[in-house]
């Protein structure tokens, strides 16, 4: 299995340029499909998720693979539902199917949807969708609402979504509407749910914007390094992406500047190390690896809620993060959806660090090379899913890297 090794050096001013945002290209791409212009879309990043769905809606093939794209997958069975007439098979990697997709299924289907589950994938024979209301109690994933916002003008009657339960990563659906609203499609959240009129999408030009979720392992490289100065390029300050909650949830840690287009973005020197600082992540559950490892390099105490569906991720989160605590002698405790830190880390040597096939933690655990002798983690190329050029950027950034 492949493995990479990454120590701290150097000091003074890094210049980092954030990938472009998989999460508004693939809400883009559905939506240029469903008016024939997938060119449209510009600045795709070369995320393995982008790319896989870029490259199946371009073949529109009756076999539609999505390797371990949770995303991908979830979008392109809403889509391949509403496409009249013709028959596909949705599939993807073991690690992918054994994911929650039920209850999209199940959402899709109460609406008229023909989706019949095999042992390859899901069978698909798209129609038109005439049944304009649905009931979704404590969904798991926003990924679900947005599938289905996305095709919902489509709809005979347009979409009426009863949201109800517990709302988990709410600005992911907002950013959902932002995007259909670029491409003339009205959608409407309020108290109740979500609501689509039948409409379709207009032809329009459409930028992919700088990634935040990206820019959060650069803040938490910034947070702990502290004889250095990050300036991330490329990055907006919209509110399109709920991860731009970055400036908010690591404002303890760092100090982050607008200059000349970039976000500079320096370590902290006043950091209240006495303080428990609590962070409710149910908005922003993504963010939740590198600002714990964050907290737990910096020494802080912190508490961490609003985990709710991290265990249905790419790797059970909390538990993987929990694991990486114990191997480096950090003081922790995990109650159910919640995890507490409770002090600095006490072995600067780990032993390798297995990512659990999570591209998310493989890139949160490497910023610890900044307080450790060294960072080992096997299987490094699962970063290829988000960030391609992850490692790349780092040794770009001064920061040692080795095979």
């Amino acid at each position: 299995m492949s493995h990479i090794t990454i120590r701290s050096a150097g000091t003074g001013t890094a210049r980092v340029r954030v990938p472009m945002s998989k999460s508004v290209a693939n809400r883009a791409l559905i939506l240029a499909a469903q008016c024939g212009g997938l060119e449209q879309v510009q600045g795709l990043p070369d995320a393995g998720d982008t790319q896989g769905l870029l490259l199946n809606l371009k073949e529109r093939g009756q076999l539609m693979d999505c390797g371990d794209g949770g995303t991908t997958l979830r979008f392109l069975l809403a889509w391949a539902a509403v496409q009249r007439g013709e028959e596909r098979l949705i599939t993807g990697s073991q690690d992918l199917m054994k994911r929650p997709h039920a209850p999209l299924v199940k959402a899709l289907c109460a609406l008229g949807a023909s989706i019949s589950t095999t042992m390859s994938g899901y069978l698909v024979k798209g129609k038109e969708l005439d049944r304009g209301e649905l009931e979704l109690q404590d969904a798991m994933s926003s990924q679900y609402l947005s599938a289905l916002m996305l095709v919902a003008g489509s709809m005979k009657q347009g979409l009426r979504i009863r949201w109800t339960g517990k709302r988990l990563s709410t600005p992911y659906v907002q950013m959902t509407a932002k995007v259909m609203e670029r491409f003339g499609i009205p959608a409407e959240i309020d108290a109740e749910g979500v609501y689509v009129p039948p409409a379709a999408p207009h032809s329009v030009d459409f930028e992919v914007p700088g990634d935040w979720s990206a820019a959060a392992f650069w803040f938490e490289w910034a947070a702990l390094s502290a004889e250095r100065e990050l300036v991330l390029e490329g990055l907006e300050l919209d509110g399109l992406q709920g991860d731009e909650a970055c400036l908010r949830l690591w404002s303890p840690f760092v100090t982050a500047t607008k200059r000349s287009g970039s976000l500079v973005v320096r370590a902290n020197q006043a950091i209240d190390r006495s303080a428990l600082h609590a962070f409710d992540l149910t908005e922003t559950p993504d963010l939740f690896q590198p600002l714990a490892f964050t907290c737990a390099g910096l020494g802080v105490k912190a508490a961490f809620t609003g985990l709710d569906n991290l265990h249905l991720k790419e790797s059970d989160r909390i538990a993987a993060v929990a694991g990486a605590l114990k191997e480096l002698g950090v003081e922790h405790d995990r109650s159910g959806s919640a995890l507490r830190i409770g002090g600095p880390i006490g072995k600067k040597q780990p032993k390798p660090f297995d990512p659990r096939n999570d591209h998310r933690m493989a890139m949160a655990l490497a910023p610890l090379a900044a307080v450790c002798e060294s960072i080992r983690i096997t299987d490094h190329e699962v970063v290829k899913k988000s960030y391609p050029g992850y490692w790349q950027d780092l040794t770009g950034a001064g920061w040692r890297t080795a095979l």
